[in-house]
């Protein structure tokens, strides 16, 4: 989700004022970071950051959360204690000091040493699973602990509830094997079950224990650090070093492990994306969204990652070529499942924009779909590939299969190249304004298409969603504004407007070798707009025709992250209006009448106000019978629900010619095409685009 410039004239500014910064002692280090960042959010940042007072205590809340979001270790009374910074920080930023940080990390570390022993003492204890209790999973639910009584008791039924779902994994797995009257499974008593999940709860426990106890000085200022940055807005960020090599990696569009995009969202480890043409993607259980509870190699133990380092959780995950890692994640209905992933390199081909023939069922409309997973762009390599490019050659392509028209799918497009997306735009219209930028001092500056040439101007669809940003939202908001194509998806798409650009500090700092490296502040430069004013920004693009989706309840998008930039306008730029011969009101509402009428869209709508009471959840019953009660009722609603869109839709995908004769006899290329188009066919929005394109015609 993600708009990358390549250079900006703001950096010229921050040069000068690193080159004058000469490092002087290597203990100095943290002071030197501290100081380059605050330069860099005054002098760079799009927001014009003040460090104030209400700075400060934006800081405070996002240190806190950091620190123990999950309100597992401070007691009410260490929360107290750091209150007197809340508006002190601003001068310690500005002073190079570290009051709070050695404070706070003093009482979190000595906290965290006490959890230890609650947890031994809850796991050497006996649980009383028939006793009617409960416990609370969202911390937003709860608040810090008020005494170290109450701090112990919260152990212990966190503790117990992790010893009763590993209770309840292995009774499912034994009851199943007697179901089926599996004689290789060895039936257990339930003491020897009980006795069995506490020893792998413990050595999950200590595995996690031992890992904070280990958590280097340089992780805890890291962690403060970024405090600072995210005060500013979601996508600013500090990449110490090594987080630095790992972003670098991510832009070169080689991924190994299993291809999927990882953050440490309050304390998980959550699945942002998961990248086309990787490990994950082809085995197809994994999703955005999804957390990542344990991480088990091979037939090894699963390893407990809650709470872990970000940078901990990705080692465990990443691996060789042809390794098995087993992921148990929790989806977002709170559903439980554990997915075996082969480790391999991505296929960078599937990466890449590809097209398919889609004919409707009644054999009426031919319509030519484009898949664009991502705005990729090759900026070392001028013979590289660009997505507009790509996307043009493919238009081409379609240019001799005598289609009615196309269908653009943009859904989870996280972004890219902004020059790419300007350009690939340009391929629909003639020349003109694509998209506004904005800079921290108010300049605006139109993105135009200064090529007269349309590749295609035919009927067209664009299809998002929630997880459409950025680059995507540029494309489909010009369309819409130009009334080019008609944009079909879900409520909004993620509504991130802004630009940003990474700074390497040892570029720009100077002077003691020994120091270095500094690592890279990632900066929120500037914010983009719609050619009609309006800006992207928490709004995102809303579609002219709204399809229900599992998420249509849920709180996504860039409205949920702290503090994100505001919406707001700037001038209209100076534009002409596409001309049609079809009535786009006509086809809106043929279509609406259709998505009201479809039994699927109505189960698709039910399945997502499920999922948002499940999503909302967050008190467990700690007696065992209840507990198998309330995974029997999420398992039955799930089961109810999980075979939606399991079925083909009539649609008919095929290869286009010159695809099929590239392809040849290559039975691998053959394979992947195949599964490509079977799950084309059973893609229920493809359909509803296709009987769009039909009515436009």
């Amino acid at each position: 989700m993600k708009t990358i410039l390549r250079i900006s004239t703001t950096f010229l500014v921050l040069a000068v004022i690193f080159m004058a910064f000469r490092l002087i002692r290597t203990d100095e280090r943290d002071k030197v970071i501290l100081t380059v960042i605050r330069q860099s959010l005054e002098a760079a940042h799009y927001e014009n950051i003040k460090i104030d007072d209400r700075f400060s205590s934006k800081v405070f809340d996002e240190y806190l959360d950091k620190l123990d979001y999950a309100k597992r270790f401070l007691l009410k009374s260490d929360v107290q204690r750091l209150e007197q910074f809340r508006y002190e920080i601003d001068n310690e930023i500005n002073e190079a000091k570290f009051d709070l940080y050695n404070i706070a990390t003093e009482i979190i570390k000595k906290r965290q040493q006490q959890a230890a022993e609650y947890y031994r003492e809850a796991i050497g204890g006996t649980f009383d699973f028939n006793v009617k209790e409960y416990v609370h999973t969202n911390p937003d639910s709860v608040d810090y602990a008020a005494s170290e009584v109450e701090l112990r008791d919260n152990w212990r039924k966190n503790t117990k509830l992790a010893v009763l779902e590993r209770i309840y994994d292995q009774l499912a797995i034994q009851e199943k094997a007697i179901k089926d009257n599996d004689t290789s499974y060895k039936v257990k008593p339930m003491d020897t079950i009980r006795a069995e999940a506490v020893k792998r709860v413990k050595e999950n426990y200590d595995a996690w224990m031992k890992r904070i106890a280990n958590i280097k000085d340089a992780d805890w200022m890291s962690m403060f650090l970024n405090s600072i940055i995210a005060a500013c807005d979601p996508h600013s960020e500090y990449f110490p070093p090594e987080e630095k090599t790992n972003f670098d990696i991510s832009m070169s569009g080689k991924f190994e492990g299993i291809g999927a995009t990882l953050q440490n969202r309050n304390g998980q480890t959550k699945v942002m994306e998961i990248i086309p043409g990787s490990a994950s993607w082809r085995q197809g259980e994994l999703e955005v969204n999804d957390i990542i509870l344990k991480v088990g190699q091979g037939d090894d133990i699963p390893v407990d990652i809650g709470n872990m380092e970000l940078d901990d959780a990705v080692k465990l995950i990443r691996g060789k070529k042809g390794t098995i890692v087993k992921l148990t994640v929790k989806k977002i209905d709170g559903t439980i499942k554990e997915i075996p992933i082969e480790r391999d390199v991505v296929i960078i081909e599937e990466t890449y924009a590809k097209s398919s023939i889609l004919t409707s069922k009644d054999g009426k409309t031919r319509v030519g779909y484009v898949y664009l997973p991502k705005f990729y762009a090759d900026f070392n390599d001028k013979s590289g590939r660009f997505c507009s490019k790509d996307i043009k050659k493919e238009l081409e392509k379609l240019a001799s299969e005598n289609i009615d028209g196309v269908v653009l799918d943009l859904r989870n497009n996280g972004g890219g190249s902004l020059g790419d997306v300007v350009d690939m735009s340009g391929l629909f219209i003639g020349s003109g304004p694509i998209v506004q930028v904005k800079t921290r001092d108010g300049a605006i500056r139109h993105y135009d298409d200064p090529d007269p040439d349309i590749s295609y101007k035919g009927p067209m669809v664009v299809m998002v969603n929630n997880f459409s940003a950025s680059a995507s939202e540029i494309l489909s908001a010009a369309l819409q504004d130009y009334d080019r194509a008609i944009i079909m998806g879900s409520q909004s798409t993620f509504g991130k407007g802004t630009v940003q650009s990474v700074i390497d500090f040892d570029r720009y700092v100077q002077g003691n070798m020994s120091i270095k490296p500094l690592g890279a502040i990632k900066l929120t430069i500037q914010k983009f707009y719609r050619i009609n004013g309006g800006t992207t920004q928490l709004k995102g693009v809303i579609p002219d025709i709204i399809l229900p989706d599992a998420y249509t309840y849920m709180n996504v998008g860039e409205k949920e992250a702290h503090n994100a930039l505001p919406f707001d306008e700037i001038p209209k730029a100076g534009y002409s209006m596409w001309s049609h011969n079809y009535n786009k009101k006509a086809v809106v509402e043929a279509s609406r009448a259709r998505i009201a009428a479809n039994p699927v869209f109505k189960q698709i709508d039910n399945n997502a106000h499920r999922l948002k009471q499940r999503s909302d959840a967050s008190l467990y019953p700690l007696n065992l019978e209840a507990y198998r009660q309330y995974q029997k009722k999420i398992k039955d609603e799930a089961d109810k629900f999980g075979k939606i869109d399991d079925e083909k839709t009539g649609v008919k995908s095929t290869f286009l010619a010159i695809d099929k004769e590239a392809v040849g006899n290559d039975t691998i290329k053959t394979k992947k095409f195949t599964k490509w188009f079977e799950s084309l066919e059973k893609d229920l929005y493809i359909s509803e685009a296709i009987n769009v394109i039909g009515d436009m015609k």
